[in-house]
């Protein structure tokens, strides 16, 4: 009787709290994935306070930990969404996990180390790795290398000494961000006809509001402003999109907006260079 009546309850919370809490496919690799996500998800949190801890105490290697280990869980949130760690595919995961952390790390090791051959010898170990993977499809690869050179051009970024010289300044862009992202979502504003719009003039609004606080011109605020809140807007788009083609991946917490468009914001100042816009370096 005990054992009937513990089965039942653990079938119970089962369906209630795995099925219908977070409406999905009762699929035993989907939920699997989904458990993951959510604890990547406090990673994530926990990253973000300790950035704010950073501030407070003025210590640039902590921040600067916390952006790369931002940018290591958000790449593994894109694996997992591809690949079953149920299986042996979770091999796969750690593989690029530390093909992308030891690039980091070498880079911290080594600050004149050339990048480019260092890229280039990241993409050639993951080629012939994935020679030996036999589950694996073209899809799934091609992903796998825009997220690694992605994350691999971003995390170079943040131990730049340009980051390092502009990492308060950057993390007060971040934190504000977040938190006015976290309330839209939560007021249901991202998942309105206007979250493009939002997109666009909350990273504006964001910038230009803090940097007025430095002594920077105002023609090159603006600029670099609204050019790094466009393609904010743009690469939000194109991770949310990659996001729905991911077979693991069924339903989207709200929460991933949150981070797609924080982790867009700062590829963006990578790409635009928004760091020396602002000091007119361009």
């Amino acid at each position: 009787m005990l054992y009937e009546g513990y089965t039942t309850t653990l079938n119970v919370v089962f369906y209630n709290y795995i099925i219908k809490c977070f409406n999905f496919q009762a699929y035993a690799s989907k939920i699997f994935a989904r458990m993951i996500q959510i604890q990547l998800r406090f990673f994530q949190y926990i990253l973000s306070v300790a950035i704010f801890v950073g501030i407070l105490i003025s210590s640039k290697p902590l921040i600067t930990a916390c952006f790369v280990g931002l940018i290591l869980i958000w790449l593994t949130e894109m694996l997992v969404g591809q690949f079953d760690i149920k299986s042996e595919q979770y091999l796969i995961i750690l593989t690029v996990l530390l093909i992308s952390f030891s690039s980091i790390a070498l880079q911290s090791i080594y600050p004149g180390i050339n990048k480019v051959a260092l890229l280039i010898s990241s993409l050639l170990v993951a080629v012939v790795y994935f020679l030996y993977q036999q589950d694996t499809n073209i899809y799934k690869i091609g992903n796998v290398f825009m997220v690694l050179v992605i994350t691999f051009l971003v995390n170079g970024f943040i131990i730049s000494d340009n980051f390092q010289e502009n990492v308060f300044y950057v993390s007060y862009l971040y934190l504000l961000l977040l938190f006015l992202k976290t309330l839209a979502t939560y007021l249901n504003v991202q998942f309105s006809n206007f979250q493009f719009f939002f997109n666009f003039f909350v990273v504006s609004v964001v910038f230009i509001g803090v940097s007025s606080f430095y002594s920077f011109d105002t023609i090159n605020v603006f600029l670099a402003g609204l050019t790094t809140a466009l393609f904010t807007t743009l690469l939000t788009f194109l991770f949310v999109k990659i996001r729905f083609e991911h077979e693991l991946t069924s339903q989207l917490a709200s929460q991933i907006y949150i981070f797609d468009f924080l982790f867009a914001f700062i590829t963006s100042l990578y790409f635009v260079d928004s760091l020396n816009v602002l000091n007119g370096l361009f």
